[in-house]
């Protein structure tokens, strides 16, 4: 008799912490590059929705560089800082970032493109 209210609540334990920890989980395995939002994105519609694709090149705590596309559902604050998570091929998920949270070397390679 107790096994099943035993089960819900373990049901919803698990559940909650699959949601609390969801970015978490969702980046395991990808590699972090850090970019600057350089424009306004590319203004597309799809299903109905704005949305908005950006192509920026972006750099991995060793400096290497990667040419990462994604989108987002709101134009991006220009000159924004953002660290991107990438994992086969694709762009999982990223967050604005203050400058001085990025690495140095990638940090300096920024500068340099925008110097450039």
């Amino acid at each position: 008799m107790l096994k099943k209210p035993f089960l819900i609540v373990c049901m919803v334990l698990t559940l909650g912490l699959l949601t609390a920890c969801g970015q978490q989980i969702q980046t395991i395995g990808s590699s972090k590059y850090y970019v600057e939002i350089q424009n306004e994105g590319e203004e597309y519609s799809e299903q109905g929705y704005t949305r908005y694709k950006y192509e920026l090149k972006g750099y991995n705590e060793d400096g290497e560089d990667k040419k990462l596309t994604f989108t987002s559902n709101h134009p991006l604050r220009k000159d924004a800082y953002l660290e991107v998570y990438y994992k086969k091929g694709d762009v999982i998920t990223y967050k604005e970032i203050e400058r001085d949270d990025i690495p140095q070397k990638p940090q300096q390679l920024l500068e340099n493109d925008n110097d450039a």
